[in-house]
């Protein structure tokens, strides 16, 4: 037939799967992921099929993010580079939404328990359990390597099903 293919863009914010999903479709690795923004660097097309064509394109950000929370939720996803934050300070924001939200997943998970639990708590509990020390005397508790833990699984999936937002929003929780 004369008609032109269809042509299909995958556009969304950075690192939530775009390439993957076209992978996904396209039934090959084709486009190159990774566990970080901006691995596609500019807009890719490979053809489906004679009708169809998709086309990749890189993670798509506003400008300027006026509210540090939208920040911190972007940076929490790694939907921008973490290393413009704090991991500790980042990981007290992500445990400050999961207290609030799922705090039978920290029970669980980690062992947090205790009505007067705040973030850094969570930081805390989570560096007994999996042994975050400081080095040198004394060897006090490593919430930077807490923080860096529960983002970690926190990414990955290791939590299971969460949000750190709902349609209503998320002024009741931070």
């Amino acid at each position: 037939s004369s008609t032109k293919p269809l042509r299909m863009l995958i556009m969304g914010i950075p690192n939530v799967g775009k390439s993957t999903f076209m992978n996904m479709l396209l039934k090959r690795r084709l486009a190159k992921v990774g566990n970080e923004p901006a691995v596609t660097r500019m807009q890719q097309r490979h053809t489906l099929n004679d009708h169809m064509i998709l086309i990749d394109s890189p993670g798509l950000l506003w400008p300027k993010i006026e509210d540090p929370i939208v920040g911190f939720m972007l940076a929490t996803i790694y939907a921008v580079s973490a290393k413009v934050v704090v991991d500790e300070e980042l990981g007290e924001f992500l445990a400050t939404i999961l207290l609030a939200r799922y705090p039978d997943l920290l029970a669980k998970r980690y062992g947090c328990v205790g009505e007067d639990l705040d973030s850094a708590g969570v930081l805390e509990a989570i560096a007994r359990k999996r042994g975050c020390l400081t080095k040198g005397k004394g060897g006090g508790l490593d919430r930077e390597k807490a923080a860096k833990i529960l983002l970690n699984e926190y990414r990955n999936g290791t939590l299971g099903r969460t949000s750190l937002e709902t349609p209503q929003g998320y002024e009741p929780v931070v």
